[in-house]
């Protein structure tokens, strides 16, 4: 008999472990936020107008030997500037200097939200070349002059956009 008389008390010690489903919550969803952007073409212009302003700095201070490379803050991505930072080290390690600028072409809008926007560009170093102190080219005679890279911008919040990350496209070279 004692066993029959546990198997209820059990069940109904159980019952009140069930889970019960959570009390409904009164919620009110996010409201979609707006592009960053009206149109693909402002968008695009934005990203172009930032990378073209990015490559201006970039150039600036490998011209001037890799100093005061802090330029860049405010254009680039906390992550990416410390990546750029030690290649401006290195310019000046070797107390070198670029001589002409780069170029970009190609750019095609990846997409665009509320936040960010990517693009598909050609980046080309061609003519732009190292030169150590007595004036001799000594850019690697290895250097890929042109290739693709997916270039992703965030949004500052006042119209305005850095490059959050660059990264070379591993598709199609479309270059």
């Amino acid at each position: 008999m004692k066993p029959l008389i546990a198997i209820p008390l059990i069940a109904i010690a159980l019952a009140g472990c069930s889970a019960q489903p959570p009390a409904l919550k009164e919620t009110t969803a996010a409201p979609e936020q707006k592009p960053l952007f009206a149109t693909d073409a402002e968008a695009l212009a934005a990203a172009e107008a930032a990378y073209a302003n990015y490559l201006e700095v970039s150039d600036q201070i490998a011209r001037d030997g890799g100093a005061n490379p802090e330029r860049l803050k405010g254009l680039v991505s906390d992550a990416l500037y410390k990546d750029e930072v030690i290649g401006f080290q290195q310019i000046a390690q070797d107390q070198s200097v670029a001589v002409g600028a780069s170029n970009f072409d190609t750019v095609h809008l990846q997409g665009y939200d509320a936040k960010s926007v990517s693009t598909y560009l050609c980046i080309d170093h061609s003519q732009i070349h190292l030169q150590n102190r007595s004036g001799e080219d000594v850019t690697s005679p290895n250097r890929v002059d042109r290739y693709p890279l997916v270039v992703t911008f965030s949004s500052e919040g006042n119209g305005n956009l850095k490059i959050e990350s660059s990264e070379t496209w591993s598709g199609q070279n479309f270059c």
